[in-house]
């Protein structure tokens, strides 16, 4: 007979399971900072194709200006400075590393039939969006766990991320509270290791930083203070869709 106590844990630990916060990718405002973040990694390299693939009669300036047009675009809406533009690796030390490292891992023991060339993928298929989706969280893991702020098995290293937050994300006199409510919400969450949507593959990657990131990042817009709020009309549809994620309790 089971006793009251192991019925109690059990509960317990599908309750956790049900309120551990996870991300899908289906919010399209964090996605599109994501793609941004993870072009800016790969910046010089995709400057060096667009100047090869461009037409003959492409000046190089306007190749260029593209780049910079589209990471001017995607600025945060929380003050003149993008808070999140230094999250786990400032000066992108460890991004392109990474990128490379997670590419290699793919191209040698993925398990996938589809070509890792993106190129030669379809662009709407499910095995595109699955890789896509897969990369952002290896190269995330990846870069944590080689600035610290993730341990080894993937999770959160509360006190090496308060400290990095502190010193390179917070550290203007107007952001420090926002900062500081903000880690101390999204640290004391639980979050999904395990993707299930990854096991056709044979590489996992431990999602915990990319959900991390997307409540910061969340929390930032959401409780941004009046005086730096961007009133752009981008903006003004961000934090619409969060107030009503909010009342959905999501």
């Amino acid at each position: 007979m089971v006793t009251s106590g192991l019925v109690q844990a059990v509960i317990a630990a599908c309750l956790l399971l049900v309120t551990a916060y996870a991300y899908d990718f289906s919010d399209p405002y964090f996605n599109e900072h994501l793609q941004s973040a993870m072009e800016e990694i790969m910046e010089e390299e995709m400057l060096s194709i667009g100047r090869v693939q461009r037409d003959a009669d492409q000046t190089q300036e306007v190749a260029d200006e593209y780049f910079k047009c589209k990471h001017r675009n995607l600025k945060t809406c929380c003050g003149k400075i993008n808070l999140m533009k230094n999250y786990g690796d400032k000066g992108k030390i460890y991004g392109k590393q990474c990128y490379e490292e997670v590419v290699s891992a793919f191209k040698t023991n993925s398990s996938s039939t589809a070509d890792d060339d993106d190129s030669m993928m379809d662009m709407f298929s499910c095995e595109k969006v699955k890789m896509i989706k897969l990369k952002h969280i290896c190269v995330h893991e990846c870069i944590g766990k080689k600035t610290k702020i993730l341990k080894e098995d993937g999770s959160l290293n509360a006190e090496e991320i308060k400290q990095y937050a502190r010193e390179y994300m917070f550290n203007e006199e107007w952001s420090k509270e926002l900062g500081e409510r903000a880690l101390d919400k999204c640290l004391t969450q639980s979050y999904n290791s395990v993707t299930k949507m990854l096991d056709e593959y044979e590489i996992k990657c431990n999602p915990t930083s990319v959900q991390f990131h997307h409540c910061l990042w969340k929390e930032i817009e959401m409780t941004c203070p009046e005086s730096k709020v961007d009133l752009k009309a981008k903006c003004v549809r961000l934090r619409e869709r969060l107030r009503k994620q909010q009342a959905a309790g999501m």
